[in-house]
């Protein structure tokens, strides 16, 4: 009877062993399948996952105080999976359109969109999600199955609604310095990097992109890859500079009703960039405003991309031009007619006044076009563009700001050039600049004669390394005698004239512009204009130097009364903050003669570095 009993145990043991053979062989080659395999993926991408591109996260920009300008933030992008949400149009749109501050007729359309396996399993309701929204929509899930728990019948759920990570690009101080930094279209993942500092510099800013498989059931773990980050920048510009200008720039829009204004303050001895301020602005985080915001003919960044004719702020390299050469000393007398002829064409006055003998000074002055005519036909075309070509006019700077613009100095040999061209271009007309090609060429004067590479980058960093950009000398146009010498000339008409660019305790050195604006075919139109003023000091040590745009304003066309006032109020109120001694303090610093009264006194907290 045993050995029946252990007969059969044994036919038993060794079927279920042929069985399980068969099963593992079976097993095995469904595995390798590859019909399976493919079946196996699509079931898990239309039911179980969602593939996305994950990118690490984008360097962060800061001003050279450290200060966050541009940086990262998690946000949340929420799906409907169709499978689930078929069906609960309605439950879903109550319950999950304020808490992620949607429409609900819209959540509604898209829960009811039909699921095809393959062809619409999941549609996105939104992509900016933040932490707080997330949160809250988790609580209320936690909270519906709480209340339903203790219900026979199967309740309606949020099962449908998913949730998963992404890094979003954020900009703190939302308009703050937009025209430097560009921006990142975060809600496009397909988009470039657009404008500034963002464009310039997007493939060091960026950093890894992986694709990535989230799952589609929230009560999975799932959390972002650990992806290295891109470098990060330092801009040389000052938060609170930065905010001075911009604040003056927008209110000089708004009092002279002009198309724009732009302001850029550098320094001369270094080349840094400590402002650059334009308005019509936008909100960095509402970025797709630059669409209908900038035109072609008020660009995003007028400072580096767009070129104009400058005017009489021209004036002084033309002076400077003219001494370095030696064709001029400031003592040299012109006597002014109102008209300088040149080749039967009339040159004028901006007022088409006669003012009578005048040295070089009284010509800044008075800002005669006549007398910058009859200086360049003493200096000569030749040399007076291989001057310009020294000072970098017609050239890009190669600051680091995407899409600089510039346009060519058209000289002898070029058909479109004649002599009158010289004797225009002599006082801002007939050729074009940026405020930033206009603030490198100025900057000779405010630096005994030498130009620093326009810049705007204080430092690089990436994997603990930092890789500082230091200051560079690209040309010496004129000597430093000569930078002096003009610096004085115009330090000393601001004071004759009682200018109203002048700055209390300050000795500033600079020149207004009215450049006329040509329409096309109408030639120059007098009451369309570009108001400029360029400014530096102290006159005797130049610590900065500014230039001041305000395109076609209304209010009045004159620089002197637009664009004037403007700097001064600029410089007064941002020279606490760069630390810039006053005249009296400046005396008894440097000099025997210590003036006795005492200013008052401001408690400024701020540190320039």
């Amino acid at each position: 009877m045993k050995s029946l009993i252990d007969s059969r145990f044994r036919v038993l043991f060794g079927f279920f062993c042929v069985l399980s053979v068969i099963m593992g062989l079976r097993i095995c080659m469904l595995m390798m399948d590859e019909s399976a395999i493919q079946m196996k993926a699509e079931t898990e991408a239309d039911y179980d996952y969602m593939t996305v591109e994950v990118s690490s996260e984008r360097g962060n920009i800061y001003d050279r105080q450290g200060y966050l300008l541009a940086g990262n933030t998690v946000s949340y992008t929420v799906a409907l999976n169709l499978q689930l949400a078929n069906g609960h149009e309605d439950f879903i749109a109550d319950n999950i359109s304020g808490i992620f501050g949607l429409n609900r007729q819209e959540v509604r359309d898209a829960a009811a969109i039909p699921f095809v396996p393959g062809k619409r399993v999941e549609v996105t309701l939104t992509k900016q999600a933040t932490k707080e929204m997330y949160n809250l929509f988790i609580e209320h899930k936690k909270t519906l199955d709480l209340s339903y728990q203790n219900k026979n019948d199967k309740p309606e759920d949020l099962e449908a609604v998913v949730c998963y990570p992404t890094i979003h690009r954020y900009y703190p101080n939302d308009e703050l310095a937009f025209n430097i930094i560009g921006f990142f279209p975060f809600l496009n993942s397909d988009g470039q990097a657009a404008y500034g500092i963002e464009q310039y510099y997007d493939d060091i800013l960026s950093a890894k992109t992986i694709s990535h498989r989230f799952s589609l059931d929230p009560n999975v773990p799932d959390r972002m890859p650990n992806l290295p980050n891109g470098a990060s920048v330092v801009l040389t510009i000052d938060r609170k500079i930065q905010e001075i200008c911009e604040q003056a720039v927008k209110e000089a829009v708004e009092i002279n009703k002009s198309k724009s204004a732009t302001v850029v303050v550098a320094n001369p001895k270094t080349g840094e960039v400590i402002a650059m301020a334009t308005y019509p602005s936008i909100n960095l985080n509402n970025y797709g405003e630059s669409n209908t915001v900038f035109t072609r003919d008020n660009k995003y960044n007028p400072a580096v991309m767009q070129p104009y004719e400058p005017g009489s702020v021209f004036k002084v390299l033309t002076m400077a031009i003219a001494i370095d050469s030696g064709a001029v000393k400031p003592s040299t007398i012109f006597n002014d007619t109102g008209v300088y002829t040149v080749m039967g064409t009339d040159i004028m006055n901006w007022d088409r006044g006669a003012w009578g003998p005048q040295s070089m000074v009284g010509c800044l002055q008075h800002s005669l076009n006549t007398c910058m005519a009859y200086i360049t036909d003493l200096v000569g075309a030749e040399k007076f563009y291989q001057y310009l070509d020294a000072f970098g006019i017609g050239k890009p700077t190669n600051i680091e700001l995407a899409m600089e613009d510039y346009y060519p100095v058209l000289k002898p040999g070029s058909s479109m050039w004649t002599p009158i061209s010289l004797s225009t271009n002599s006082f801002g007309q007939g050729l074009m600049a940026t405020p930033i090609q206009m603030v490198a060429a100025i900057s000779a004067l405010a630096n005994d004669g030498v130009i620093m590479q326009p810049h705007i980058v204080r430092e690089i960093r990436y994997n603990g390394q930092v890789e500082k950009i230091l200051p560079t000398e690209i040309s010496r146009p004129i000597s430093a005698e000569t930078a002096r010498t003009v610096t004085e000339m115009l330090a000393t008409s601001i004071e004759i004239e009682a200018s109203d660019a002048a700055v209390e305790n300050i000795r500033i050195a600079g020149k207004t512009g009215t450049g006329e604006i040509a329409v096309e075919g109408l030639g120059y139109v007098l009451n369309t204009t570009n108001a400029s003023f360029v400014g530096w000091g102290p006159a005797d040590d130049p610590q900065f130097i500014a230039y001041v745009w305000v395109q076609e304003p209304s209010f009045s066309i004159w620089g002197s009364e637009v664009s004037a006032p403007l700097f001064s109020e600029i410089v007064t109120a941002i020279a606490p903050y760069m630390r810039l001694p006053d005249d009296r303090t400046r005396k008894c610093l440097y000099t025997d003669v210590c003036p006795t009264e005492e200013p008052e006194e401001d408690d400024y907290s701020y540190y320039w570095w």
